[in-house]
């Protein structure tokens, strides 16, 4: 769960692990405000690291969740506080591992604040404040100013990001031993990762000997070729290494998986040294011999100081030292920690945060968004581009990816999505449990937005109208069905999300910011109605409408009807029928409801499915039955309460075939039916039907984030009774204020 601490008010996106599977999501949370020693980053680039891997996984046990990584971080100041002169709006700044030290103790004093014993660092620390760290797998950071780092001007800000990690863990122990300003010494590498290839770069730079140290001989022709290295011992053939045999000066071993020391220190000259930067998680073999008789050094060392971090840029841009990377966007954060695991890359990761720039593939474009001036940006490119697509944001059940929708035309409407209804079918399309998703999905098919552009043929529509818009998106328009105004059986239908459009593409619902649609498929949402509270009324209340509209009980009052299951649906038909004056009984196999359908929605009598003698009790009691339940169930039992000639109608939608017994059927002349949403004209009429008894849905409203956790709880039923996802969450909390400021 996020932290609260009170001065924690500026809402960050970013991307955090929550439990031992590492497994990265996308994740909201709270930084300070901007203190009177502190800067505000606008994030560019994350470096990931080893330790990241650790922490996500706990594997040092000291994780805590949610953690958010990253301690490589480059990006621009948008913010200075009072007490700041070191850095000014626009730097190219970078921030490290450290986030606060004590500032008191003789390391702090000295210029040696990584070893302060109070350090803290950059994620999965404790703040002065009590506060838990945030590291840079994210937007935004606040830092105080002693803990950033200039980036040199020449020095591209995504490979310059590892270099505040891996760059400064190579470069102290070189300095520690005098190797800066002391050329042609004989100096060795053990591995070729993403630390050993700095290590090279820079041993190099400072005019020494360099020689690779790596299992792997394919990587001899990079280390030499490309890298620069002077010799390369294959530490797995005896002969090489017999051949090294007191050759070297001094040792960096950089590699992080466990192995022995003794081979390499018989490689070191007498009084070599040998500095151990990798962190294996078990301890290693030390043998005394080849310590004790060559007068050996093993050493440890950690980062650095934040006077050596910027002494080590200053180095870095004077010699044009980088890193050599990869980098990803932060969707792929989860396979670049799994090949990071496996040694997978040359030589380090680096998140893109704050990418735009579009690549292409077919429909989908990948790019990283910053809320508000994430869609500012496209907006602007999209005016620059005029390549006939417009870029919206879209939540494709987590994490966020861009997409390309169609430009408005002559029949469309666009509309600015404020809510979006989350609906069973939403849980069957993104698992595809029925064989028949095209993926990426993007649902939501319960939509309430304001319309921000209209086609020059629309009329019955204008800028700033409050709509909605619900199951579908095309139909032929010339069939019968079109004809008569019940185009949802048209056979050529098309659905909101998952569907083929007239042009070939695929549509692409609600679970995003913008939507383009033809204005024939888009209704008026009443004033009277809240616009969050609307949104399900385009599936939900449409599909409970029609079949009390076709059989007859919107103007015949009076009549005993039960609901079948009390949920997004049954919730909206119980408020129905007692609209239209009818008796309801409420039908459910959980006796905890009684007292909310009665008390709150009004309904008249409530019975427990499994409860034989209330069952009984109710046989042939009802005229009509609407089963709401999604979940397999026996008819059998629901057949016999209602009245001969009595009607059950299924908008439940069940993935398995349910049992229809024949009797109660037969010897009760019962009918069984079943019932698709609406037509457009029949939803309109549903709206205004809503407008007129003031008939909403009652729901919980989540953020996109909360999108999967939404998504499992309706899976189990753990809702009351409809979620909506709130995805103008920026708008003012008084909606009717903001709408007419948006309007």
């Amino acid at each position: 769960m996020a932290q609260t601490t009170p001065n924690h008010t500026q809402t960050v996106s970013g991307w955090a692990a929550h439990d031992t599977s590492g497994k990265i999501t996308p994740y909201t949370f709270k930084r300070r405000e901007n203190g009177i020693n502190d800067v505000t980053i606008k994030v560019l680039y994350c470096g990931i690291c080893h330790t990241d891997l650790h922490h996500v996984r706990n594997d040092w046990g000291i994780t805590m969740y949610p953690v958010v990584p990253g301690h490589e971080i480059t990006g621009l100041i948008t913010k200075v506080g009072s007490n700041v002169t070191e850095f000014k709006a626009g730097d190219r700044v970078g921030v490290g591992c450290l986030a606060a030290s004590c500032l008191k103790c003789e390391f702090c004093k000295d210029s040696q604040e990584n070893y302060c014993d109070q350090i803290q660092f950059t994620y999965n620390g404790i703040f002065w404040d009590g506060s838990i760290t945030y590291g840079g797998y994210s937007k935004m950071l606040v830092a105080d100013q002693r803990y950033v780092v200039h980036v040199p001007k020449n020095l591209p800000m995504d490979a310059a990001a590892p270099l505040l990690c891996a760059g400064v863990t190579v470069f102290c122990p070189l300095k520690d031993n005098n190797l800066l300003e002391a050329p042609g010494k004989k100096i060795g590498v053990i591995g070729l990762g993403g630390l050993g290839h700095v290590a090279i770069k820079f041993g190099k730079a400072f005019g020494h000997h360099v020689t690779v140290i790596s299992t792997s001989s394919s990587k001899e022709k990079e280390a030499k070729d490309r890298l620069g290295a002077d010799d390369f011992i294959v530490s797995t053939d005896a002969a090489q290494m017999k051949a090294g045999k007191r050759s070297l000066d001094f040792i960096l071993d950089t590699v992080s998986a466990y192995h022995s020391l003794g081979p390499y220190l018989e490689l070191l000259k007498v009084n070599g040294t040998l500095v151990i930067v990798g962190a294996p998680d078990k301890p290693m073999d030390l043998p005394s011999f080849p310590l004790i008789f060559g007068k050996r050094v093993v050493k440890g060392s950690m980062t650095g100081s934040m006077k050596e971090t910027q002494e080590m840029m200053d180095v870095c841009g004077k010699y044009n030292i980088t890193c050599d990377i990869e980098t990803i966007p932060p969707e792929k954060i989860n396979e670049a920690l799994d090949r990071l695991a496996k040694n997978d890359v040359k030589y380090r990761f680096v998140i893109d945060i704050d990418a735009q720039k579009p690549a292409r593939i077919e429909n989908i474009v990948i790019v990283r968004d910053d809320g508000v001036e994430g869609v500012k940006a496209l907006l602007e490119a999209y005016e620059k581009l005029k390549n006939g697509f417009f870029k919206c944001g879209i939540w494709v059940i987590l994490p966020r990816i861009y997409l390309n929708i169609v430009e408005n035309g002559m029949n469309d409407v666009t509309i600015k999505i404020l809510y979006c209804g989350i609906c069973h079918t939403d849980i069957h399309h993104v698992r595809n449990d029925w064989g028949i998703t095209m993926y990426p999905v993007v649902p939501g098919h319960e939509i309430t937005g304001l319309i921000t552009t209209v086609g020059s043929n629309v009329t019955k529509f204008k800028v700033g109208d409050r709509v909605g818009v619900g199951c579908l998106a095309a139909t032929c328009l010339e069939c019968e069905f079109c004809k008569d105004s019940q185009e949802n059986y048209c056979d050529q239908v098309q659905f909101t999300y998952n569907s083929i459009f007239w042009d070939g593409s695929i549509t692409y619902g609600g679970y995003s910011k913008m939507l383009v649609a033809d204005h024939r498929y888009v209704v008026h949402v009443p004033e009277n109605l809240p616009m969050d509270a609307a949104a399900p009324l385009l599936c939900a209340g449409i599909t409970v409408y029609c079949p009390l509209k076709d059989n007859h009980l919107l103007d015949l009052p009076g009549k005993r009807i039960g609901v079948i299951g009390l949920g997004g649906l049954g919730h909206v038909a119980v408020k129905f029928g007692k609209a239209f004056g009818h008796h309801v009984t409420v039908i459910s196999t959980s006796p905890s409801k009684e007292k909310e359908a009665k008390d709150r929605l009004g309904a008249d009598d409530f019975i427990v499915s499994t409860d034989a003698a209330q069952m009984k009790a109710g046989k042939r009691s009802l005229d009509f039955i609407l089963d709401t339940v999604s979940a397999y169930h026996s008819l059998g039992p629901y057949l016999e309460l209602l009245k001969v000639n009595g009607t059950l109608v299924i908008v439940g939608a069940p993935d398995k075939p349910m049992d229809l017994p024949s009797f109660p059927l037969i010897f009760g002349k019962r009918t069984v039916k079943g019932s698709i949403i609406g037509s457009m004209k029949e939803t309109q009429e549903m709206m205004d039907v809503c407008g007129k008894y003031n008939i909403t849905c009652d729901i919980e409203t989540v953020t996109p984030e909360k999108i999967n956790e939404a998504l499992d709880r309706l899976a189990k039923n753990d809702v009351k009774y409809r979620f909506v996802i709130d995805i103008d969450a920026e708008k003012p909390s008084n909606l009717i204020r903001a709408e007419k400021e948006l309007a």
